[in-house]
């Protein structure tokens, strides 16, 4: 397994079956419009300079963040 070169097709793969949110997350305002989307939740925590925890957890718990988001 070590030093092992996958194909692009096979990276693409194993990069869709890690997603947890299939359809992507997104950022919006309070009004409910889309500010901007990600395809991964990591994306978000480096746009909003937060850790990926923090993102998770309002995600997942459907919190507003920072009254903003």
């Amino acid at each position: 397994m070590y030093g092992k070169i996958h194909s692009d097709k096979t990276k693409e793969l194993i990069k869709s079956k890690k997603k947890k949110y299939i359809n992507g997350v997104g950022i919006y305002d309070l009004n409910n419009n889309l500010i901007k989307s990600f395809d991964y939740a990591a994306e978000i925590a480096s746009y909003l300079k937060i850790s990926k925890v923090t993102v998770s957890k309002y995600l997942n718990n459907n919190l507003v963040y920072d009254n903003k988001y």
